[in-house]
């Protein structure tokens, strides 16, 4: 006997908006990137400390 496949159908519309939302959320860290590049000292690590919170 062969288990029953999880519900597809309710896990795929929280997937597909995960999926749009991807770019807007790739773009903004591409952008605090190119900030903390050009900075230095505790701006710097404030940057990055921004970048690892908003990664994850």
């Amino acid at each position: 006997m062969k288990p029953e496949p999880p519900a597809v159908e309710k896990k795929l519309g929280t997937d597909l908006k995960t999926f749009e939302q991807l770019p807007a959320k790739t773009k903004e860290l591409e952008v605090l990137q190119e900030q903390a590049e050009k900075t230095a000292g505790p701006e710097h690590t404030a940057l990055h400390q921004k970048i690892r919170d908003k990664s994850s």
